[in-house]
């Protein structure tokens, strides 16, 4: 009888638990300790185990005898007196919501035909499954949360339930980054809803299918989806938070699209809606939608205003995803600008990236730190972290980073570069950050071919998708340099100069300090090639050199060393060189930049020459 009520209570189980089911077993602690004798059960002693104190089958097979040779009916009775139980202690958090559920789950699966409790106990679980998941959810396990979700969805028939549950599901899926599971829930809960004649709910479903589909970088699906819903629901009482929903998307893909006008309607409207509902996640949301704005069309300082005061927000209500949403945006913008508060940012994201679940915050969090990082030429830090996430990266755009940030430490190690197809289920995609990063690490394969013209075309393509993506901000200062560098590798001084202006014609309170050293190298690069004044190139080049240092961006700083040596070199300045490729030599060796330390050996060493060594 003990080893009956006990095996509903699973392989392992309170002494209170037991005592709940075999209480009026007289002598019940004498048949516990025969048990254990006859080595049927055991105790968890270890004290690391969260089980400490409970008891616990030893042998699996005995429990899965014991439960299966029960008749429907005592099973029936026991889960419900395991049920009742439970639904007896103090839960506050809901922590035994999905336990007591599954008892009713399972005493329905023991009931006959005739049992009259069926339809109550089904409801109950699923009552007591969606309160599981919500607080899965809240813990940021999005991918629990959607398997209690489905859990409650396989027992539900009703169509307003059904509905409700199709849209929980695709909210998880989504965070948990599943998005073409999100796609399929959520375009099944537009349609119930629509069924039900229930416009404001189809229209938070529409906009959960619209955000997915940005996820995936399909903008124009996604627009496509949403900005109907926006026009039927516009104006309707009661429709705030389906509207800021929908305007959180088309934000988001008006922008990656390039559409700014698109983009500032739907920031504005954002902040707009975000005031009216009072919710502090909503407007920390708003704030940070019009802060990308601001930075997307130069206006940085206004954008980390905005973003500071979301983080204000975040911090004071505990919402992490919108700490880590505003801490990796404030990255972002200080990387060009303040490389040791990127990286402080970076690394407070990490954090609460991780507690909100939410698989694209993660991603887009260790994109911009491992950015980071490379701009600081912390390169051992950026491998072992690019080692510990890239293997967990869902989000598409994010992937596509971090393969142009492993080519960019392969080239630094001298080791083979990715391709385009190391990148799970790329395709076509209408984000034009995405574009830009994709044609950074097509221009390197292309260089590493020798096909230099062909490398010069991807640079003329891709300068259009990266001003569109951000202007001459956000990632500008890691992919602009390189189409300037392939123009002039294919001696196409014209096209240089073309990739030159945006930034040599812009205000010079938009231009960030490592765009700017750049601007000075690269002039000073242009300048060689076409045989320039010497002393304007050399100028220009040791303009970018100290920009670069004070910059703190140690890598880069070697390799404009490097490059102003070997100009000098060719100037027949020995003397004056040295000292510069000495100075890129030691930074090599400190970084671990093997392959930057070989093409320096090879490009300076005398033809048919040995190669030069360093200690």
């Amino acid at each position: 009888r003990v080893v009956a009520d006990a095996s509903v209570l699973g392989v392992s189980f309170t002494r209170d638990g037991v005592h709940a089911l075999s209480g009026d077993v007289a002598d019940l602690e004498d048949v516990l300790a025969a048990l254990r004798r006859k080595e049927i059960l055991s105790v968890q002693t270890d004290r690391f185990s969260g089980e400490r104190g409970q008891y616990r089958f030893v042998q699996g097979v005995v429990r899965q005898v014991a439960y299966a040779t029960q008749s429907r009916r005592d099973r029936k009775a026991r889960h419900l007196a395991a049920a009742a139980y439970l639904a007896s202690l103090p839960d506050g958090g809901d922590d035994l919501a999905v336990v007591i559920a599954q008892h009713c789950l399972d005493a329905v699966d023991a009931s006959t035909t005739g049992d009259g409790d069926i339809l109550e106990l089904t409801a109950r679980a699923r009552d007591l499954l969606e309160r599981a998941a919500a607080r899965a959810a809240a813990l940021g396990s999005p991918a629990e949360a959607l398997r209690l979700v489905v859990a409650a969805l396989a027992r539900t028939q009703d169509t307003a339930d059904r509905a409700r549950l199709h849209l929980a599901a695709a909210e998880s899926a989504w965070d948990a980054g599943r998005y073409l599971d999100a796609i399929g829930y959520a375009g099944q809960a537009t349609s119930l809803f629509d069924e039900l004649g229930l416009p404001i709910q189809a229209g938070l479903a529409a906009a959960v299918h619209a955000g997915a589909l940005a996820s995936r970088q399909d903008n124009g699906g996604a627009i496509e989806i949403a900005e109907p819903r926006w026009t039927a629901l516009d104006g309707i009482p009661g429709a705030e938070r389906a509207l800021l929903r929908l305007a959180v998307t088309l934000r988001r893909s008006h922008q990656l699209r390039g559409e700014l006008d698109g983009e500032a309607r739907y920031a504005e409207r954002m902040i707009l809606l975000a005031e009216a509902v009072d919710d502090p996640a909503a407007l920390a949301d708003g704030l940070i939608g019009m802060g990308i704005r601001f930075h997307t069309v130069g206006a940085p300082v206004a954008a980390m205003a905005l973003h500071n005061s979301a983080a204000a927000i975040a911090r004071e209500y505990d919402l992490p995803g919108q700490l880590a949403h505003a801490l990796f945006d404030l990255a972002t913008v200080q990387v060009s600008r303040d490389l040791p508060a990127a990286l402080a940012y970076g690394r407070e994201g990490m954090e609460p990236a991780r507690r909100s679940g939410v698989s694209e915050w993660i991603d887009y969090t260790n994109a911009n730190y491992l950015c980071a990082l490379w701009a600081a030429g912390q390169l051992a830090e950026a491998t072992r972290v690019l080692s510990s996430v890239a293997e967990a990266a869902v989000n598409p755009s994010m992937r596509v980073v971090q393969t142009v940030i492993t080519a960019w430490l392969a080239d630094a190690h001298g080791t083979p570069l990715p391709i385009i197809s190391d990148i799970p289920e790329i395709g076509d995609t209408d984000s034009e950050a995405e574009l830009a990063w994709l044609g950074n690490l097509e221009l390197m394969q292309a260089l590493a071919a020798g096909d230099v013209a062909g490398a010069a075309h991807i640079a003329e393509e891709s300068i259009g998708h990266l001003l569109a993506a951000g202007g001459i901000d956000d990632d500008f200062m890691h992919l602009w340099p390189p189409l300037v560098q392939a123009a002039l590798a294919a001696g196409d001084t014209t096209l240089a100069e073309r990739l030159l202006q945006p930034v040599s014609t812009a205000a010079p309170g938009i231009v960030s300090p490592a765009v700017s050293a750049h601007l000075h190298r690269l002039r000073g690069l242009l300048g060689a090639v076409r045989g320039d004044d010497p002393a304007e190139v050399e100028a220009e080049l040791r303009a970018g050199l100290d920009a670069l240092d004070r910059f703190g961006a140690v890598g880069l700083r070697a390799r404009a060393a490097e490059e102003l040596g070997r100009w000098l070199l060719a100037q027949d300045r020995p003397d004056d060189a040295e000292p510069l490729l000495e100075s890129a030599r030691t930074t090599y060796v400190e970084l671990g930049a093997t392959g930057w330390l070989a093409q320096l050996a090879h490009a300076t060493s005398p033809p048919g020459g040995p190669v030069r060594q360093t200690r």
